[in-house]
């Protein structure tokens, strides 16, 4: 080992930098002491262990290889504060017959990794690649050892644990700490129950001892950035379009991909940026609690919590697999709690984060396992579950819906929500049942996931993940108009109340408030001109057809002077009307031009002078009388008489001429402009007074 420290100070270090040879007739190995503060390498030819003890170093590691030693292969202890920096490849192992670690970290003392190299690192037996080892009964919790804090920064970082361990975190039967990721490239593989990153094997309810299931905890785990990959066992691909091969060797691990190993709990797991990938399996989540148990007696619910938040620009995939033998054993949340649990714990997915979430059989992909609970034989319902408005979230379970919708506490952005009985976000669907050919509904159609032939796990392709949805650029635009009333745009298109166009967002559209010839209104079935308008008749409860008019630019009807504009926004809660540019902006999920208000027409009443209601009355182009019978031809069907005690939905901002009539007979004319009531702006109709 090379001190990479000032000349003078390297005479004084030999002394302390090396403690005596181990005893020959148990090892063939001497451990190299560190206990002065300062600056060291070990190298390629180091190949013994290190004790680093109650010293804050910066440790390079080149090339180093250690390896092949009965105990850990490096140990941080007594309260030591150790940077490792990497470079090039370097390769640390525990021992498999020895309780130990790749890197040990005792409680107190801290290890944060930097640099640039690529560092593959294996537990030894019960421990993990990096931070504890455990032993193999349950432990009190005040006998318990506990594991120092872990740091990564930057590099290149293989963890893989040993039996029952974690991959960076805790081993058998230890509570795990801190563990914050702020970068580099990490995959961490858990092993016989342990988690990819947080607990090892916890306890089961078969086991003897003390602590019960829920008593082990994964401690607090914050990804702040890098791209994390950690999986529940050894050589996953992480190619989660393509996972037929994930569960080829699965050894039955029941353990969390980030969060607690078999029998843990999850408590407080952060996730603020960054690419992360999680898989957990046989039930175990693939980011929350490890798989709990089936007997009452030997689960603590008062121990056993899960706590999961996703934010920032974080870019998340969580799975939960099923056995490869067995699909019994499936059941945990892609994010959530794992089977056997009471809870799905605490989950908040926010800012603009991007989340993937798929789980098998009995749970939702974000919320509680549904197999009954081991306490009182209830099915358990996530504490509390809430998703942001600004969330990417594609969410597939097999069975059960997306989201645990019997969360106590439940807050969900409008954008996710299809209808009553399904949960859908985005196109994305919910819940599947079929998983030979994973089907999934959506409020746009249906959207197919491939599935690995031979997989008893439910293994979605998500097309999104490797090919992004295209763009929308264009929606359809609803109309809803008065009745007798029409929608006339710029390019000379007319559009009656129950039509849709086709729209580009963001788009400028602007329209006119047309009113139709109501002589082309004929109740003769066999001879109509004119459209068919739905209306709801609220005392008949029901929705029926009338005869609508028509509108065109050669004379029949009467169109408005009044520009309006509308224009469909991105934006999903946009919707506001500017009366000063009489301009209409629509929400996305909400494109419906709604014109049925005295922003756009106006229904007048006409009567005499002297508040006698006029009966008959006349309009240029809307309502008169030709005096011809109707036969074959557009002008023989304007045969109407005037309006008998009605009044008539007109455009604002139009000029009328309107006729008065007495017992059918012509008694005079007005011009008249069309406006809002400004006594009384909210109505919807005026009265006109004749001068007769």
């Amino acid at each position: 080992m090379k001190k990479t420290i000032s000349a003078f100070l390297a005479v004084l270090l030999v002394v302390t930098l090396f403690s005596v040879a181990a005893s020959a007739a148990e090892t063939d190995y001497t451990v190299n002491v560190i206990d002065q503060d300062g600056s060291y390498t070990i190298g390629s030819q180091d190949n013994d262990p290190v004790d680093i003890v109650g010293a804050t170093a910066t440790v390079t590691l080149s090339d180093a290889s250690i390896q092949n030693r009965n105990r850990s292969a490096i140990h941080v202890k007594n309260n030591s504060k150790v940077t490792f920096v990497l470079q090039g490849f370097s390769t640390i192992k525990g021992s498999d017959n020895t309780y130990s670690c790749g890197i040990e970290v005792e409680y107190g003392s801290s290890v944060t990794f930097e640099g640039e190299g690529t560092l593959n690192v294996t537990g030894g037996l019960w421990g993990a690649a990096i931070g504890s080892y455990g032993t193999d009964r349950n432990i009190p919790a005040e006998e318990r050892v506990k594991v120092g804090e872990i740091t990564v920064n930057s590099g290149n970082i293989n963890a893989y644990a040993g039996r029952r361990g974690s991959g960076i975190g805790s081993g058998y039967h230890v509570d795990a700490n801190l563990i914050t990721i702020n970068g580099g490239t990490i995959h961490a593989y858990g092993n016989e129950c342990g988690a990819g990153i947080g607990t090892g094997y916890g306890t089961s309810g078969g086991a003897s001892g003390i602590a019960a299931v829920g008593d082990y905890s994964a401690g607090r785990i914050v990804i702040n950035g890098g791209e994390v990959y950690a999986a529940t066992a050894w050589d996953q691909s992480f190619d989660y379009s393509d996972l037929s091969t994930l569960n080829a060797n699965d050894p039955g691990t029941f353990a969390a991909g980030i969060g607690g190993g078999y029998g843990s709990s999850a408590p407080d797991i952060e996730i603020n940026g960054g690419k992360v990938v999680a898989i957990g399996s046989c039930g175990g989540a693939g980011i929350g609690g490890g798989r709990g148990c089936s007997k009452a007696t030997k689960y603590n619910q008062n121990t056993y919590r899960v706590g999961v938040t996703i934010g920032g620009n974080a870019d998340v995939t969580a799975i939960a697999a099923t056995s490869r033998s067995n699909e019994i054993n499936s059941g945990g949340a892609a994010i959530g709690s794992g089977r056997g649990s009471h809870t799905g714990g605490t989950i908040q997915i926010k800012d603009n984060a991007r989340v993937v979430a798929i789980s098998a059989t009995q749970a939702p992909a974000i919320g509680a396992s549904k197999q009954v609970s081991p306490v009182d034989g209830a099915t358990p319902a996530a504490e509390s579950v809430s998703i942001g408005n600004n969330v990417q979230l594609y969410a597939v379970s097999a069975g059960q819906y997306a989201v645990d919708k019997d969360a106590a506490s439940l807050s969900i952005s409008s954008d996710f929500f299809g209808s009553s009985d399904r949960w859908f976000f985005n196109e994305d669907a919910v819940a599947i049942s079929d998983i030979s050919s994973v089907k999934a509904e959506s409020p746009k159609g249906e959207k197919v996931y491939s599935v690995p032939a031979g997989s008893v796990s439910l293994w979605a392709n998500i097309v999104s993940s490797s090919t992004p949805d295209p763009v929308e650029v264009k929606t359809q635009l609803g109309i809803v108009a008065p009745l007798a009333m029409a929608v006339r745009f710029e390019d000379g298109s007319v559009y009656y109340s129950g039509d849709s166009l086709e729209v580009e967002y963001e788009k400028d559209y602007h329209f006119q408030m047309c009113c139709v010839d109501w002589s082309t209104r004929d109740t003769n079935g066999e001879k109509k001109i004119h459209k068919e308008y739905e209306t709801f008749y609220p005392e008949e409860s029901a929705w029926q057809h009338v005869n609508h008019g028509v509108y065109s630019d050669e004379g029949i009807g009467l169109a408005g002077t009044v520009v309006y504009t509308v224009r469909v926004s991105e934006d999903v809660t946009k919707q506001t009307f500017d009366a000063a540019t009489k301009t209409f902006v629509l929400p996305k999920h909400d494109a419906v031009l709604r014109t049925d208000v005295n922003k756009c027409f106006m229904a007048y009443r006409f009567h005499f002078k002297g508040d006698d209601y006029n009966k008959q009355t006349g309009i240029d182009k809307v309502v008169y009388d030709t005096g011809i019978e109707h036969e074959n031809t557009l002008e023989d069907f304007r045969y109407n008489k005037p309006l008998e005690s009605l009044s008539v939905n007109l455009p604002l901002g139009s000029t009328i001429t309107a006729k008065a009539y007495d017992n059918y007979e012509y008694i005079g004319e007005a011009n008249i402009l069309i406006t809002i009531d400004e006594d009384n702006p909210e109505e919807c109709y005026k009265d006109y007074y004749w001068d007769f």
